[in-house]
C-alpha cells in the first residue's frame, strides 16, 4: 500500500526505484558490504535471547546474522519500507528456517511499535532516509526498553569514500551537476556529519551517545561490475537517475567507471578489489 506520510518520497524511490534495483543486484552489493556487516556487528555485540528492533532490513543479510546472534530464545524484528526488499530478505529468512525473526512493511519515523519491547536498536544505512530524523529517533526510542543500546552505521561523507568519489566525478563531467538539495536531505550522504548526528540522537533521548570514522575495505568482485553498480547506486547512480543519459552516453560512463576502478588496489585474498571507505559508527544508550 502506498505510502502518504511524511516519508512518502522515500516510499517510492524504495518501492518504485531503489529498492527494484537492489533487489536485482542483492548477491554483488551484500557481497561488497560483508565488511561492514562484520564491523557493525562486532561492536552492537548482540546476545543470545535478545530482543533486536532493526531498521531498513533490506534484503536480510544483517538480519540473517542477527537471528544467529540472538539464537532461538531471541527475537528479530527486521523494519522496512520496501516491499520488494523485503520479499527477499522473507525468502531468504524462511530457507534458512529463522523462526526468531518477524519482517514488517513499516515507516520506523511513524508506526506504533510495543512499547519497551527491544533490548538492541540496530541499522546498516537505514537511518539516513528520515524526513524528520529527531521524530523518528524518538519513535524509536518508545520502543526500547530502558537503558537499551542503539547502533547503527552511517556513511562518512564521499571525500572520504573513494569507491564513490571516482565514479561520481567522472558522472558529473559528463552530466553536470545535480540539482540544488539541502545539504542534509534524506538520502545516503545525510548522516555524514558526526556533530549533527550526535545533536538529534540527544534531542531524541538518547545518551553515552560516541560517534567516530572507522575505515573499512568493501570487497569488488571486479571493475566492470564496480562501473555497473556505480551507475546504479551511491551518488553517481542518484545523478544517472536524475539526468537518464542515452544508451550511448552510458556506455561511456561505464567504460570510464572501469578504468577508473581498474586503478584500485586488489583484495589480498581471493581476487576482487579492495575498496577503501568509511563509515560513521554511532552508538548510544537510551537515557
Amino acid at each position: 500500500m502506498e505510502e502518504t506520510g511524511p516519508n512518502a518520497t522515500q516510499w517510492r524511490n524504495w518501492n518504485e526505484i531503489s529498492g527494484p534495483k537492489w533487489v536485482r543486484a542483492a548477491a554483488a552489493m551484500e557481497t561488497r558490504l560483508a565488511p561492514v556487516n562484520d564491523l557493525l556487528l562486532a561492536h552492537a555485540a548482540p546476545r543470545a535471547g535478545n530482543a533486536v528492533f532493526e531498521i531498513g532490513c533490506g534484503t536480510g543479510a544483517t538480519t540473517l546474522r542477527l537471528a544467529d546472534a540472538v539464537g532461538p530464545d531471541g527475537h528479530v524484528l527486521g523494519v522496512d519500507i520496501s516491499a520488494p526488499m523485503l520479499a527477499l530478505a522473507q525468502a531468504r529468512i524462511t530457507e534458512a528456517r529463522a523462526a526468531q525473526v518477524r519482517l514488517l512493511e513499516a515507516d520506523a519515523q511513524t508506526h506504533a511499535f510495543p512499547p519497551a519491547a527491544f533490548d538492541l536498536v540496530l541499522s546498516r544505512f537505514g537511518v539516513m532516509f528520515f524526513a524528520d530524523p529527531v521524530a523518528a529517533f524518538r519513535n524509536i526510542a518508545s520502543a526500547l526498553k530502558p537503558a537499551a543500546r542503539l547502533c547503527f552505521a552511517a556513511w562518512a561523507g564521499i571525500e572520504a569514500n573513494p569507491h564513490w568519489q571516482a565514479p561520481h566525478a567522472i558522472a558529473l563531467r559528463h552530466l553536470g551537476p545535480p540539482k540544488p538539495r539541502p545539504p542534509r536531505a534524506p538520502g545516503p550522504l545525510a548522516f555524514s556529519d558526526a556533530d549533527y548526528v550526535r545533536d538529534i540522537l540527544a534531542e531524541a533521548g538518547f545518551a553515552d551517545i560516541a560517534i567516530r570514522a572507522e575505515p573499512v575495505v568493501l570487497a569488488g568482485k571486479s571493475a566492470a561490475e564496480e562501473a555497473e553498480l556505480a551507475l546504479q547506486f551511491g551518488p553517481s547512480g542518484a545523478l544517472v537517475e536524475e539526468k537518464r543519459p542515452d544508451d550511448d552516453l552510458r556506455a561511456t560512463l561505464r567504460r570510464e567507471m572501469e578504468m577508473a576502478f581498474a586503478r584500485f588496489p586488489a583484495a589480498p585474498e581471493g581476487g576482487g578489489l579492495a575498496l577503501p571507505a568509511t563509515i560513521l559508527l554511532a552508538q548510544a544508550r537510551l537515557s
